[in-house]
């Protein structure tokens, strides 16, 4: 890997994991506004010179994609169950991250955090060329397994490419057979998700977040007007929240709405566990090698 590359992997790396200690510690404590929270994760990026790629936030059952709104007024409670995601970039280079904490004082979902953070440091160690996905999936999923609970199968961790979250093969959560093999040099993200629900997720509407999917004019003014707002994100994901405090709610509706039927814009709703099972997740991206980069791990 060329070493610019690899550098701006590292940069990324130690400023998504900087925001998300940062941003977990805020959301334990009982009544902090998950607005101000995420506008602090945003700030912080482009404080500690890195790039915005997304900060999300989900609780309990859900296990991703809530970004709130400008007038959102929801705030943490005690023993709820709060995963935080922060994406990083240099020149598009990306840093992906998560993690979870509990709310307050209350220790009821200890044994959830536990699984998930053993789920991920099994699979990390087999992020080395030669190790076919499935060997991932399956350490997962054991993990899980052993302290009674088990993964969501339809997420799974993924490649990461330059300005892409999603680089084309995606990392299971458990056994699913696939024997690919890891590739020298492959940006990977592993991002185990542990419940003690089914195991599966659906989409709960309504989005915030959103991403360009196919770049091409808009008949739109107010679309046209969105296009230019997020064109800095290079098809990185943006939220409704950037857009209203520019363009004003209604015209930003309008042009969400208009973006997502010309299939310009892709809309990525909360991810909510089917049997309303508590979610809890940790995330880490790596560079495969035969010892491991992990370049999001929180400074010892």
């Amino acid at each position: 890997m060329d070493k610019e590359i690899l550098g701006s992997y590292i940069k990324a790396g130690k400023v998504a994991a900087q925001v998300r200690k940062e941003g977990l510690k805020k959301l334990a404590i009982p009544d902090t506004s998950f607005l101000e929270v995420m506008d602090y994760c945003e700030k912080r990026i482009i404080e500690l010179k890195g790039q915005i790629a997304w900060a999300q936030l989900a609780v309990n059952e859900v296990a991703a994609h809530y970004c709130p709104e400008e007038d959102d007024t929801s705030v943490s409670k005690e023993g709820q169950l709060i995963k935080i995601d922060v994406g990083v970039h240099i020149n598009g280079y990306i840093a992906d991250t998560a993690a979870t904490v509990e709310v307050g004082s209350s220790k009821q979902y200890k044994d959830y955090i536990t699984a998930a953070q053993n789920a991920l440091k099994a699979a990390m160690k087999l992020a080395r060329p030669g190790t076919p996905l499935y060997q991932l999936g399956e350490a997962q999923i054991s993990e899980a397994e052993a302290l009674g609970f088990t993964t969501v199968k339809n997420l799974s961790g993924h490649t990461l490419n330059q300005y892409k979250v999603h680089g084309g093969t995606s990392i299971p959560a458990y056994n699913n057979k696939d024997k690919r093999e890891l590739q020298d040099n492959e940006v990977i993200a592993i991002e185990p998700f542990v419940t003690n629900g089914t195991g599966l997720i659906k989409e709960r509407n309504p989005a915030t977040i959103f991403m360009v999917e196919q770049l091409r004019s808009s008949r739109s003014l107010y679309g046209k007007k969105i296009l230019e707002s997020v064109k800095s994100q290079n098809g990185l994901p943006f939220t409704t929240r950037w857009l209203t405090r520019t363009l004003g709610k209604t015209p930003t509706l309008l042009g969400l709405k208009q973006l997502q039927q010309e299939r310009i814009i892709q809309a990525y709703p909360p991810l909510v566990e089917v049997s309303k099972g508590m979610v809890a997740q940790f995330e880490n991206s790596m560079i495969v090698k035969d010892t491991p980069i992990v370049y999001t791990k929180e400074e010892d």
